[in-house]
């Protein structure tokens, strides 16, 4: 069960990766709906999930993950990470476990890091990356206002085959957290 919420939505809350999360973690990365939308190409072991935590969860490199949690239930992660200090950037990513998609979550998991990441880290630019078969997700971004800047041909090698994917944006002049 998630810790105390860091980050309050209205259906979700953002919380602190913690110990207790990563049997959920590493059971929604291995999961056959789920891992091919994050190009991952190997099972996560529980070692290497627990090697993640202890190097990555905690480091002081401006990176930073939560579990999205709905009434204290853990149904995905979500996170700030390639921080760019020098340009001010930032990649947000996401995922939830397949029973949680469709219902707005992802949305509001992404409009809540998309501000933590302008607010609290000074960001300036926030950049979102969705394989070409991913359209939920594409239409995550696109709902909260993030623009496609491009479309990189055969970037990854996923799930047995090349697939493009898409860039997406929004600068601090430009958001405001609002759209759906």
């Amino acid at each position: 069960m998630p810790g105390r919420p860091f980050l309050e939505g209205d259906a979700v809350d953002l919380c602190a990766v913690a110990e207790d999360d990563l049997e959920f973690l590493r059971e929604t990365l291995n999961d056959p709906a789920v891992w091919p939308s994050l190009s991952a190409r190997t099972p996560l072991t529980e070692k290497q999930e627990r090697e993640w935590y202890e190097e990555h969860a905690s480091a002081d490199n401006g990176s930073v993950d939560f579990v999205v949690a709905v009434d204290d239930q853990p149904i995905g992660s979500v996170g700030v990470n390639d921080v760019d200090d020098v340009n001010g950037s930032a990649e947000v990513g996401l995922f939830l476990a397949e029973e949680f998609w469709e219902n707005g979550y992802g949305t509001e998991a992404g409009r809540l890091v998309t501000q933590y990441a302008f607010a609290q880290h000074r960001r300036h630019r926030v950049v979102a990356r969705v394989f070409e078969h991913n359209d939920a997700s594409a239409r995550i971004w696109e709902k909260l206002g993030f623009e496609l800047e491009g479309t990189h041909r055969d970037e990854a090698f996923v799930d047995g085959e090349y697939r493009d994917v898409r860039y997406y944006s929004v600068l601090e002049d430009e958001w405001d957290g609002e759209k759906d």
